[in-house]
């Protein structure tokens, strides 16, 4: 199954389009290849996960648009804080298998507004190795929402971000976490290089 037969939006094709060029050869691009001006008209909707450890995964940047959602800054905070005790664990373990295998993602946040609504928000990820060798990588991704909430106001729960409904591991040639994990729900997606 390709990549592009699941994504919903236009603005999550032109993010998993950019990353690939920007890894060209490579399996994973380096920090250096980013190119944030091909992407610049999607910035409000961009962030950026440091996967420090386990216990730490810091939104290096959050996407104004994610923080408008969410009625507050994220830029600094854990994203692993931003759950429940019994969701952290698969979300730790996606998270740092994202970085550890490589792979990408794939999945939507339901996220409720303070109106009652419920607005499924699709999210794509993929791995950033750092320029420097101590330095931890980087997950770069792309929220957009299906429905559109400008009027919605913020999240009902402004310090949840909902444990992702049909998480689907996406394999960028590294292949993807053991099944025996249990951590995809979807058949896993394939982003095949660009051929020269």
């Amino acid at each position: 199954m390709q990549l592009k037969d699941d994504i919903q939006t236009r603005e999550c094709r032109i993010f998993a389009d950019a990353w690939q060029r920007w890894r060209g050869d490579d399996l994973v691009p380096r920090r250096s290849s980013i190119r944030i001006e091909e992407i610049s008209k999607l910035l409000h909707l961009v962030s950026v996960i440091e996967v420090i450890s386990t216990d730490m995964a810091k939104f290096r940047l959050a996407g104004t648009a994610l923080c408008e959602a969410m009625g507050i800054e994220l830029t600094g905070l854990n994203y692993f804080d931003f759950t429940t005790v019994e969701e952290r664990g698969p979300r730790v373990a996606r998270t740092c298998q994202l970085v550890s295998q490589p792979c990408g993602s794939h999945f939507l946040f339901p996220i409720m507004y303070r109106s009652g609504r419920v607005v499924p928000t699709e999210v794509v990820s993929f791995p950033v190795l750092p320029d420097e060798p101590d330095a931890p990588p980087q997950l770069f991704a792309l929220s957009m929402a299906l429905e559109e909430m400008r009027l919605e106001g913020p999240a009902a729960q402004p310090r949840q971000l909902p444990l992702a409904e049909g998480f689907q591991f996406i394999d960028i040639g590294a292949g993807i976490p053991d099944d025996a994990l249990d951590l995809g729900e979807r058949e896993v997606a394939k982003l095949h290089r660009f051929v020269s």
